[in-house]
């Protein structure tokens, strides 16, 4: 076992709470080591700019980590949970795939026991972390707009918003008309020019990693100015669990590299960053003599009361071209009109409403149930929704039920043999309730903007984690103290949304930065109060830091890398044959065959994609035993069959020219642009 330098600090996850604390500690001359099991991602690699970008961010770029399957992701046992999860393993944790929505809670959201007389209120309240928000939305790069009346007085975003778009202009006409709630989404996009970093160009494909380096990711505005100040990020490095010295303080983690090898790192104080999963894990993986149960976790509550933000879409067809598909995939406009209780509703509490930009071709293809439209109808299907629809994103805020939890699994561990999180999470009658109340009133919303038809989709995977590691002030009923250190355990902190007493409905991200800023002042203010562990291992000099990497392209699951796509001559011959069946000329649009999707187009999706060339084979092979049409294929070889013809049917140029489909094509944002929505008078009814 190799025995690493001696930090002051050990950071445990390389995401946004422990980008925000590290750079701010490393700042104050602290000696900070971050360990981080991902890799540093390439921005050059990500698909954004490229035509496959649809069918890269649905495998290799997808925020769904079973899914994405890389080395450095975790399996999550969900076999008790009605929802799916969202996360990335690297620098920059989720940052790099989020859509950067960055909207503040609610003075509300603090006070829910008092207010609603359930759940607890936190230790800390809005105007205590109001200016926490403003600073850390000046690291990000926040584009929004001022006033929100929601919110209280308070510092403005440091970069003007970014535009709403046509759709978006439509619904805040229609929420102006019925005297509803919206505004211009805050997000951590850079309208602008700023510190170095390159404005929006509206891709829409921020959820695949930002080309231009215009979202706010802290392998951008916060590791990189980290190392060059001495701190040490240790990448591929998975840790197992943090060690204890005599008196029970942490002394650090012992973790495992890429190649088996285990290492100890030493450190004076340890904060977990990884995620109210992965924190939750590890606690409950580091147990051990005085810890039966996890690490710090004497009241039972390491693990339990997991929020998750129950998801809903709602999503409005409109007969217009909107050219949706231009814009930023964060949030265009937010609506807060229901955000906090009413008791004549029948639920506690509320949700934010964000509207999302369209998507491409894919997804106007695969749009409801996933089955999509085929045959003669196929490209009404399409031009009903490729850029002409608005779609609600709604965050539900659910309840901190102890029943919902995070556990180690018994049936699943990770590729270095650690046991796998088992997260246990069942929708309760109160967030059922509110997500039926919520999509009728947004159907009603998008009705009012003109949609012709409005569908609505439920339980949905998403990747807000909250309350596993509660904050408050009795240690009898909670884990961490108001700075977000344990009570069991002095100098062990837990910054990342761990600590939530409650959910509220915002995004977290902007909350969790804010909330690690602040533990991170206090605990250097407070340096010497913290007690310091006894060192198992003394080592030499800190040393230099090493550069941070530009991207690595070793096999890390970060970096795409090709095969050839290995489909014969009968092979394709068959497929022509299928693919016409699915997509038959019409509509002043070509056959499949007619645009190549046996060819070149196939060609195109199998480098992309080389996952789904087994499968294809089998479909073909499985056609070829006498099937008489492509509907009485097995299930499994249909949608692989429907997904790769239109995979490469909507990657010919002529097909996308006559749908009037440019593609992600850059479009740099205007930040001297006057809104539309301000000359209208949008807003009088919110600021009256």
């Amino acid at each position: 076992m190799v025995a690493e330098e001696h930090a002051d600090v050990l950071v445990i996850g390389a995401g946004a709470s422990g980008g925000v604390a590290a750079l701010h500690m490393v700042s104050a001359g602290m000696r900070v080591v971050c360990l981080e099991q991902g890799d540093w991602p390439d921005r050059g690699a990500y698909p954004g700019a490229t035509p496959e970008w649809e069918i890269l961010a649905a495998k290799p770029w997808s925020s769904v980590p079973s899914v994405r399957d890389g080395p450095a992701d975790y399996p999550v046992d969900l076999r008790d949970s009605d929802v799916g999860i969202l996360n990335f393993n690297g620098v920059g944790g989720s940052t790099v795939l989020y859509a950067a929505q960055w909207p503040r809670m609610l003075p509300a959201d603090f006070r829910v026991r008092s207010l609603d007389g359930i759940a607890d209120d936190w230790p800390v309240g809005y105007d205590e972390l109001e200016p926490f928000y403003a600073r850390t939305e000046r690291q990000f790069g926040v584009s929004g707009l001022g006033g929100n009346p929601m919110y209280p007085p308070g510092d403005d975003p440091p970069l003007p918003p970014l535009p709403i778009g046509a759709v978006g202009l439509l619904l805040a006409r229609a929420h102006a008309r019925l005297g509803w709630h919206w505004w211009p989404q805050s997000n951590a996009i850079l309208s602008a020019p700023f510190e170095g970093r390159h404005p929006c160009v509206q891709r829409g494909t921020c959820g695949s990693g930002c080309n231009e380096g215009a979202k706010g990711s802290t392998d951008q505005t916060h590791w990189p100015a980290v190392v060059a100040a001495g701190g040490r990020l240790v990448t591929g490095a998975r840790v197992r669990r943090l060690t204890l010295d005599r008196r029970g303080l942490v002394s650090g983690a012992e973790w495992v590299d890429r190649d088996g090898n285990e290492h100890v790192q030493t450190a004076d104080v340890t904060l977990c960053a990884a995620n109210a999963i992965g924190s939750a894990r590890l606690l409950l993986a580091s147990a051990g003599p005085g810890h039966p149960d996890g690490l710090a976790n004497s009241t039972g509550l390491v693990g339990r009361r997991l929020m998750m933000h129950p998801l809903i879409t709602v999503t409005g067809l409109f007969d217009l071209p909107l050219g949706g598909w231009q814009a930023h995939a964060g949030g265009l406009i937010q609506c807060l009109q229901f955000a906090t209780s009413d008791a004549a509703r029948g639920f506690i509490r509320g949700a934010l409403w964000e509207l999302g930009s369209a998507g491409g071709p894919m997804k106007a293809v695969f749009a409801r149930r996933g089955g999509g439209v085929w045959g003669p109808a196929h490209y009404r299907h399409v031009r009903e929704r490729l850029g002409r629809s608005g779609q609600w994103a709604i965050l539900c805020e659910d309840l901190p039920e102890e029943h919902n939890r995070v556990e180690l699994s018994d049936a699943a561990v990770d590729s270095s043999g650690i046991p796998a999180p088992k997260v246990t999470y069942r929708l309760s009658r109160n967030s059922l309730d509110m997500i039926e109340w919520q999509i009728a009133r947004a159907t009603e919303s998008l009705q009012a903007a003109g949609a012709w038809h409005v569908d609505a989709e439920r339980k949905l995977a998403n990747g807000h984690f909250m309350g596993t590691a509660r904050m408050g002030d009795d240690p009898a009923s909670s884990v961490v103290d108001r700075w977000c250190m344990a009570h069991d355990v002095p100098n062990l902190g837990i910054i990342d949304g761990s600590a939530f007493v409650t959910a509220g409905s915002a995004n977290p991200t902007s909350t969790i930065a804010a909330l690690a800023l602040r533990a991170a002042e206090h605990l250097i203010e407070h340096r010497a109060d913290v007690p310091t562990p006894d060192r198992a291992f003394t080592v030499g000099g800190f040393g230099p830091a090493p550069p941070a990497p530009r991207g690595h392209s070793d096999g890390s699951g970060v970096t795409f890398r090709p095969a050839s796509p290995g489909v014969g001559a009968a092979h394709r011959r068959r497929l022509e044959v299928l693919a016409d069946a699915l997509i038959p000329a019409g509509d002043g649009m070509p056959a499949a065959s007619e645009a190549g999707v046996a060819g070149e187009g196939l060609d195109r999706v199998l480098i992309a994609r080389p996952d789904l060339t087994d499968a294809l084979v089998a479909a073909l092979d499985e056609a070829a035993g006498g099937v008489d049409t492509v509907e009485e294929l097995s299930p499994p070889s249909l949608r692989t069959l429907r997904y790769v013809v239109a995979a490469a049917y909507y990657l010919d140029g002529d097909v996308r020219r006559r749908l009037g489909y440019p593609g992600t094509v850059a479009r740099p944002v205007r930040a001297d642009a006057f809104p539309e929505y301000i000359a209208e008078g949008l807003l009088d009814h919110m600021l009256a």
